[in-house]
């Protein structure tokens, strides 16, 4: 008998066909979130697919950041709940754009840059998406979605980098998220934390009008 995939493992597929088959340029990460949000809901077979799910952070455990969280998506099915944390990086992409009949030229993504602070953001995400798995029972795992055209995110920072033990290159990353310099902006204003075990990070590509669209995912 052919074992039921769970509904972790389903979102998951689906999140990484939406990428796959998608073939326009977001541009910027709320543009993502509602067109996920939109593909994942088209499929019928979710019973929810909710947005910007606020959790008051008070309710987590350790929980050491000051601002609130509030979940890019969170799909349900029956008593089971799966949340997704998106990230969107860019840099900067100029193309033709028809509007009213007109070609435009426009920069359709920014050159976000500040991949140190990007790097750290993913990791938060998934230790916010541990967090929520913790505290809530229903909650069967989450994904933690990066998607980029900046090709750093992919390569390995030096030893002696700041942000060395925030790297997302291919391959095993450890526990530990802390900045190398304690005296460093980075430092003082984004707090070192651990995740609960090692993750695994593949750097999959889907070219999307001529512009390699990198992404990974990891599951919490």
């Amino acid at each position: 008998m052919k074992q039921m995939k769970s509904i972790l493992a389903t979102v998951k597929d689906d999140v990484i066909a939406f990428i796959e088959s998608n073939s326009e340029l977001f541009f910027n990460e709320r543009d993502f979130q509602m067109h996920l949000a939109v593909y994942l809901r088209g499929l019928n077979k979710y019973d929810d697919v909710d947005v910007e799910y606020y959790i008051p952070h008070s309710e987590l455990d350790n929980y050491i950041w000051k601002n609130e969280l509030r979940l890019d998506i969170v799909v349900r099915n029956g008593n089971e709940f799966v949340p997704i944390e998106l990230k969107y990086k860019t840099k900067a992409v100029e193309k033709r754009l028809p509007r009213f009949e007109e070609w435009l030229t426009v920069q359709v993504m920014k050159n976000q840059g500040a991949q140190d602070l990007g790097m750290y953001d993913f990791w938060k995400d998934v230790r916010r998406l541990e967090m929520v798995r913790n505290r809530f029972k229903n909650v069967t795992g989450g994904l933690a979605v990066f998607l980029t055209n900046d090709k750093a995110y992919m390569n390995a920072p030096k030893e002696t980098s700041n942000n060395y033990l925030f790297s997302m290159s291919s391959g095993i990353h450890t526990k530990q998220k802390h900045w190398q310099n304690m005296n460093s902006t980075c430092a003082r204003t984004h707090i070192n934390f651990e995740v609960e075990k090692d993750y695994e990070i593949e750097w999959r590509c889907n070219a999307v009008e001529n512009v390699d669209m990198n992404y990974c995912i990891v599951e919490i």
